[in-house]
This record gives structure tokens, C-alpha cells and sequence, in this order.
């Protein structure tokens, strides 16, 4: 059985923590309330979808959505303001804040908000998987689909056609990171410039107004 996704309520209002669960529930979401800043940051963690009131027995919702950001990365903070503090609102979107509902809390409106929060948590999530693979994973991925095209054409000189196309490619790289230097370039690969001028002829790659 796939195992719920967390949301987090700070609060210690009774009527914010009946309606956050009323929506919670209707999310599928397994809700963790902790009723103060101290107790929310033991509960905290990176790229965590959160519900911050706007007043705390130990502080404000300032307070509590800079001590979660201090410690974790990529979290969604979702701020309940009291409907005539636009101030406090803005505060919080300026301190990082993914977006704040008014008091006293529309389930509807709240319901649209977390769903908003979850999409872009998936695409965080996507995210940093694509940057945290390994160079060999991301390589294999590629290639996986690229093998089985190659097998269906046949006689067709795999080795060479692969190891040329990813040379070719961190040639092509290295020449606009330099902006067309070839010496820089040279030195980002760490090969000889020769060595690069031959291959760039190789190749055909236009490095021109480039500085050799």
C-alpha cells in the first residue's frame, strides 16, 4: 500500500485545525499537527508541504517560516493570515512563503492551494532526481533507447558513432562556456590545444571570433 503524503499544520487554533483536516482527508493527505514553532521544526524536513498560522504560542508566522526555511530545503509553506493583515501576507511571500490563505479558512480555497503546492513539489522532486544521477546513470537512460534503434538497422559501428557523438557534444560545450577560447577550452577538458584544434576541424565546429 503506497503510503500517504505528509502535510504539516502549525496551529493551535481549533477551527484551523478542523478545517485543514476536513481538506486533508479529502486530499488523501496524513496530516502531522504540531501546535508550536519549536515542536514544527522537530517535525520538519526538506521539500515538506506546510500550513503556518498566522498566530503561535511561541511567535507568529514569521517567526516559524524563518526558522523551517533555516533548516530545510525546498519547503512549501502555505501562511494563514487574518484577513485585513495584507502586511503580514506580503511579509511572508518576501520570506520565501509559497502562498498564504485568508482567517477564517475557505476549505475550498485551501483545497485549490495545496493542490497547487503538490504539483510543484512533484516537479522539484523530478527535479533534483534528474540532477543526483550519476553521469553513467543519465548516460545508460539515453542510450537504452538508442541501442534498440541501432540493433533494428544493423551493421552499424556502435562504439565509434557513440564515443564521437559525446566528444563532439563536450567539444561544442566547452566552446560556448569559453565563448570560442580555444586555450580555455583546451584546459576545461583537460587535453593539449592541438589536440582540440584538430578535433574542432574534425568535427567542423564554428569557432569563429574565437581567441586561440
Amino acid at each position: 500500500m503506497e503510503e500517504k503524503e505528509e502535510l504539516l499544520l502549525v496551529s493551535s487554533d481549533r477551527e484551523t485545525i478542523e478545517k485543514v483536516q476536513t481538506v486533508s482527508e479529502r486530499l488523501s493527505l496524513k496530516l502531522l499537527i504540531k501546535k508550536d514553532i519549536r515542536t514544527a521544526v522537530k517535525a520538519s524536513r526538506d521539500m515538506q508541504i506546510t500550513i503556518i498560522d498566522c498566530s503561535l504560542p511561541d511567535g507568529n508566522c514569521l517567526e516559524c517560516l524563518e526558522n523551517l526555511n533555516s533548516l530545510n530545503q525546498g519547503m512549501l509553506n502555505i501562511v494563514v493570515v487574518d484577513e485585513k493583515d495584507r502586511k503580514t501576507a506580503i511579509e511572508a511571500l518576501i520570506n520565501n512563503a509559497f502562498m498564504y490563505v485568508y482567517r477564517p479558512i475557505k476549505p475550498e480555497e485551501l483545497e485549490e492551494v495545496i493542490k497547487r503546492a503538490k504539483s510543484v513539489k512533484r516537479l522539484m522532486c523530478l527535479d533534483r532526481e534528474l540532477y543526483s544521477c550519476s553521469l553513467e546513470d543519465f548516460l545508460r537512460r539515453k542510450l537504452q533507447g538508442y541501442l534498440s534503434h541501432i540493433n533494428r538497422v544493423g551493421n552499424v559501428p556502435l562504439y565509434e558513432i557513440v564515443v564521437s557523438e559525446v566528444e563532439k557534444a563536450l567539444l561544442k560545450l566547452a566552446i560556448e562556456e569559453t565563448e570560442g577560447n580555444q586555450l580555455k577550452a583546451s584546459k576545461m577538458l583537460g587535453l593539449n590545444r592541438n589536440t582540440v584544434r584538430s578535433k574542432i576541424k574534425k568535427y567542423n565546429l564554428n569557432c569563429r571570433g574565437s581567441s586561440s
